[in-house]
């Protein structure tokens, strides 16, 4: 496989409740849990369709709240991470690095984090698992679009196209020809600006139901989307937000 740049490739889950977790997602989306080899110490990860896709467990900080977070590869995170300052963004986490790779975590100026990543070894770069309970989409909400799409193009070189959508506009990040991530404003009031992450599910309205069921909260209730898919935004019991989406058929 080519080593692709500017693409998401992986995800964590910072919680209040690791054990609750390990509960609610096998059961939401049909993951497994895992325990891996990281140096020396154990991290907790899920994996879906024996590939897996993300960690989890208790926020690295004090005060920072239950959250889905996003990785994206870039082929240098220092240089990276000084762009996303100097364009209007802030450094969260200074590049630092693990076993894996190395990682920084900076925001856009709307304040929506992200984290930088680069593999130690390209040869070990993976996609994230497709199909049923893997990945589907990546997507900003943000408080402040016109900025943070600028420090995007300005940052990483995404290119920036526009679709409509019933409630306005809808922004997609290309890079190297491809879809990587899309950008938005953001609808829901109340809610900092973020990165959502969406699941492919084969039933939105059975997997709001086993959230409900399961403690967790519906925020935007199984609707469809003309080609796009049926789709629904959730949180779990403690509160980290993600999408559920039965994809569209391709034409």
């Amino acid at each position: 496989m080519a080593y692709e740049t500017n693409r998401f490739c992986w995800h964590g889950l910072n919680t209040s409740d690791p054990e609750g977790a390990a509960a609610f997602y096998p059961e939401v989306l049909g993951w497994k849990t895992e325990t891996m080899d990281m140096g020396g110490e154990k991290a907790t990860m899920f994996a879906a369709g024996g590939v897996p896709l993300a960690h989890y467990g208790r926020p690295p900080m004090k005060g920072v709240p239950t959250h889905w977070s996003n990785y994206l590869r870039v082929d240098d995170v220092r240089a990276s991470t000084k762009a996303a300052v100097a364009n209007g963004g802030k450094e969260i986490m200074a590049p630092t690095d693990i076993p894996p790779g190395r990682f920084s975590q900076v925001q856009a100026p709307s304040g929506a984090a992200i984290n930088l990543f680069h593999e130690a070894d390209e040869a070990t770069a993976k996609h994230h698992p497709g199909g049923i309970g893997g990945v589907h989409w990546t997507e900003l909400h943000s408080k402040d679009l016109a900025r943070d799409l600028a420090w995007l193009k300005a940052t990483f070189g995404f290119e920036v196209r526009e679709m409509p959508i019933p409630k306005g506009k809808y922004h997609l990040l290309a890079s190297g020809g491809h879809d990587r991530g899309g950008a938005m404003a953001a609808l829901m009031p109340g809610v900092p600006s973020m990165w959502l992450t969406w699941f492919s599910v084969d039933d939105a309205d059975g997997a709001v139901a086993r959230v409900r069921s399961h403690g967790g909260k519906i925020l935007s209730p199984a609707a469809d989307m003309q080609g796009i898919g049926r789709m629904a935004v959730v949180a779990d019991p403690a509160g980290a937000v993600f999408g559920v989406i039965k994809p569209a058929p391709r034409a």
